[in-house]
């Protein structure tokens, strides 16, 4: 929307109420102030003119927790039965006390790929969804955006039929199932025969230099616990051709930081073919990881047949070379059948 000073905004109805034209609101611009993202708009926080009441939301579990704006959602987990173990269960005997009697569902047959950007996240699921005619599901963590409505890759993803499912996670919310955790949100899947996923951080990944300062370090601790439930896990690798940074040219920094730190059964696929070179997986066993060969599929084919423009950090996707190619590594190993 415009506000009266010519400046853009957007409002989460869901926590604002309606908007109204003459309406007054109180706004919070600070990311723009230091020139930041949101979506090159300021965030309405209030509407003064008509106080929202709020929506009045199901469920008893909270998303965005002690924040004003915090919301009821009915999460998968209070939909299953206290204490019914699904079918298949894994005990953890072998790792937890006896005593504790844990019962953990099993996700073998699942495979789950992890992205470090939520576009490449998205284009990786049409590209699967293009080559298999089965469209994976879709974890959105809580690392990035927490209202799943900002993203409108994600919207005509589900549109489309590109992703068979979203999940938001965590403090995220307002996908079509909510989850408390990712492992659960994974297993909400699984239970509806969705046996391709792919999670990933909301739009507006936070990175810094540090090699532990990026909000999808957590990918590395999802994929722990995805393993440890008999999902086959892989990472995609952030890579880029033109990318202005040089920490992201090539390989990034932070998908070296979380290969590092996943579990040594966490597979990174490597593009095979003429676009690669035997030194590209070079790194990955340099840190003890698995590298598996893959033939890419042609993403930026994918995504014209899907009609889906997908940007990264700005840029087209299409445009950056590298980053379709290992996105492509990664769509031809989810695309694989277990």
């Amino acid at each position: 929307m415009k506000l009266s000073d010519g400046s853009e905004a957007y409002a989460l109805t869901d926590f604002c109420g309606p908007v109204a034209v003459g309406d007054e609101l109180l706004v919070n611009t600070s990311a723009i102030d230091l020139g930041l993202g949101t979506g090159g708009a300021h965030v309405v926080h209030t509407n003064l003119s008509a106080p929202y009441e709020g929506a009045g939301g199901v469920g008893r579990v909270m998303k965005a927790r002690y924040l004003a704006e915090q919301l009821p959602v009915d999460a998968y987990e209070e939909a299953a039965p206290e204490g019914a173990a699904p079918e298949g269960a894994v005990t953890g005997e072998a790792a937890f006390d006896e005593a504790a009697a844990l019962e953990l569902p099993s996700l073998a047959g699942t495979r789950v790929v992890l992205c470090v950007l939520h576009s490449h996240a998205l284009a990786l699921a049409a590209t699967v969804c293009d080559a298999t005619a089965n469209a994976p599901g879709y974890v959105m963590t809580d690392g990035g955006a927490l209202p799943f409505v900002l993203s409108d890759l994600a919207a005509a993803c589900l549109e489309r039929g590109a992703i068979a499912a979203a999940v938001s996670a965590g403090q995220a919310f307002g996908a079509p199932i909510e989850a408390v955790t990712v492992a659960s949100g994974v297993a909400a899947l699984a239970q509806r025969q969705i046996e391709r996923v792919v999670v990933a951080p909301g739009p507006g990944h936070l990175g810094t230099a540090s090699s532990l300062g990026f909000s999808a370090l957590d990918l590395a601790g999802h994929a722990a616990v995805l393993d440890r439930l008999g999902a086959a896990t892989a990472l995609a690798v952030r890579a880029s051709s033109d990318d202005e940074r040089e920490r992201h040219r090539g390989v990034s920094h932070h998908t070296r930081t979380v290969a590092t730190l996943s579990p040594q059964r966490t597979v990174v696929p490597v593009p095979a073919g003429a676009a690669s070179t035997p030194d590209d997986a070079g790194w990955i066993t340099s840190l003890g990881e698995r590298a598996v060969w893959s033939e890419p599929v042609a993403v930026n084919d994918a995504l014209a047949r899907m009609d889906l423009q997908v940007t990264s950090m700005g840029r087209p996707l299409a445009d950056d070379q590298q980053a379709c190619i290992w996105l492509g590594a990664a769509a031809a190993w989810l695309a694989e059948t277990s």
